[in-house]
């Protein structure tokens, strides 16, 4: 490999952050002391990509009759709802928050982003849920779950954290023994159908706890707040001033949550501008290569760049870096082509119903 090559690589390195990310996977992998440790980094470096996940969905946890499809609402970004009937939101609700350990919330986390109900859903949503989690614990025979409940008792998520418990359907024995990682009860976030399964503690059990109010409140009030700020955002973009309202609405279903860390580069000067940043949180600086310094002030919520990606290809003029875990809502040129058409053919559209 040539001088060249070798700068080339260790360029591509930087940019990415590969060592960095690749370290913290294995990081989790040991923390977990997983039995899988391939399936834990592979699970979190997937949540690092920008490529659309078409893998099929892994099994559930426990086997349930035509699992149906999830149901969607109008979606806030380019993924899949995880809704089921609507509730009533109170005015004055507040998205429960129970404090966690740094690293049990880190492990929930990750737990969440690999689960079957939970994984399409944005970064930020499943921050809001993982921060509803409440720990609870149940005694040596204790059932959590009886097959056959309904009501109150059938509305309830497990994480199962410390311990094992026997898991078993028709009182025919043993399905399966669960152990930490463990989810169980997804289908009752999403309908009030019966428990298909009956799970036991055997021994002390500790487990994080999600109700059904929490999990749509949390998400359908999420989903409003959203649309409302990014609909704010949106019209204050001139290159997007002739789009419709409903164009808007329509490009902001298109975007792409993604979550980068601190220090992460989310563009760098001189590439190829194909994508559009809107900033949902955290802050990122703008800076020159060779100089390091800022050429404009840092932006932060409410903020946007790379809108003129939406028009031409243009290198980007400046390197662009997260100053702490920041989050932005994306999309490239050609996605917003295929659910618009060309911002020229719009502007043309729009002026042509002005003179009418």
């Amino acid at each position: 490999m040539s001088m060249t090559d070798q700068a080339a690589v260790k360029d591509y390195i930087a940019k990415y952050q590969l060592e960095d990310e690749l370290s913290a996977a294995v990081n989790l992998a040991i923390k977990q002391n997983s039995d899988d440790p391939f399936g834990v980094i592979s699970a979190y470096l997937k949540t690092l990509s920008t490529a659309e996940d078409y893998d099929d969905e892994d099994d559930d946890v426990i086997e349930e009759e035509d699992e149906p499809m999830i149901p969607q609402t109008k979606p806030r970004g380019r993924r899949e709802q995880v809704m089921a009937v609507a509730v009533e939101i109170p005015p004055d609700f507040k998205p429960p928050v129970y404090e966690k350990a740094p690293d049990v919330e880190e492990w929930l986390k990750q737990t969440i982003a690999t689960n079957k109900l939970m994984k399409s859903l944005p970064p930020s949503d499943r921050h809001q849920l993982m921060q509803a989690l409440k720990e609870v614990s149940f005694a040596d025979g204790e059932k959590i779950i009886v097959q056959g409940d309904s009501g109150a008792k059938a509305v309830k998520f497990y994480i199962l954290d410390q311990g094992t418990c026997d898991i078993s359907v028709n009182g025919k024995g043993t399905v399966m023994k669960a152990t930490k990682g463990i989810a169980f009860g997804e289908l009752a976030l999403l309908q009030n159908a019966p428990r298909a399964a009956t799970v036991t503690a055997e021994g002390p059990v500790t487990a994080w706890e999600l109700d059904i109010f929490s999990f749509k409140t949390i998400l359908m009030g999420k989903a409003k707040a959203d649309a409302a700020f990014q609909m704010g955002v949106l019209s204050e973009i001139d290159l997007l001033a002739d789009l419709s309202t409903s164009d808007k609405q329509t490009l902001m279903t298109s975007m792409k949550e993604k979550e980068y860390k601190e220090k992460r580069v989310i563009i760098c000067e001189g590439d190829e501008g194909n994508t559009f940043f809107l900033i949902t949180g955290g802050e990122v600086k703008c800076t020159k290569v060779g100089t390091g310094a800022e050429v404009s002030r840092r932006l932060k919520k409410g903020d946007f760049f790379g809108e003129l990606a939406l028009q031409s290809s243009d290198k980007r003029a400046a390197t662009v870096t997260a100053t702490q875990d920041t989050t932005v809502l994306m999309i490239d040129r050609g996605a917003f082509e295929r659910v618009l058409g060309t911002l020229a053919a719009l502007n043309k559209m729009a002026a042509g119903q002005d003179r009418k």
